[in-house]
């Protein structure tokens, strides 16, 4: 029979596993809309677009890595969707700001109402730990 602590370890483990799939499927989702505007973009020689693009990149790297990072260091049973809503909410944002690589003033637009969100993620998770 298992432990009490065994079974607590299993439920760890398997939202860790749900947690590092659900952050790599959603930025796949975002990487999916950041190709398809730079594929456009660069196609029709828009070769200012490309600081953009790495601009999107670099986002993508930011919120993957500081998400995995959250993960393996914090997330354990029970599994939190508050949190994961807002993992989703930041890909439909990436999503967004990556449609507008195009037009300056709409990407840091966007890019300043990405921000907001991934803060109220930062806030949402400080009051997870406490």
């Amino acid at each position: 029979m298992n432990s009490p602590d065994d079974a607590r370890r299993e439920l760890d483990s398997m939202v860790i596993n749900i947690e590092l799939t659900l952050v790599s499927i959603i930025q796949g989702v975002a990487l999916f809309f950041l190709t398809d505007s730079a594929r456009a973009l660069l196609s029709m020689q828009h070769a200012d677009a490309f600081v953009y693009i790495a601009a999107g990149l670099c986002v993508i790297f930011i919120f993957w890595s500081r998400s995995v990072i959250h993960t393996l260091t914090l997330i354990r049973w029970p599994l939190e969707f508050g949190h994961n809503f807002f993992y989703i909410a930041c890909a439909l944002g990436e999503a967004v700001l990556f449609s507008r690589l195009d037009n300056p003033l709409a990407w840091f637009r966007l890019s300043a109402a990405y921000s907001a969100v991934v803060w109220l993620l930062f806030i949402y998770d400080m009051r997870l730990i406490r």
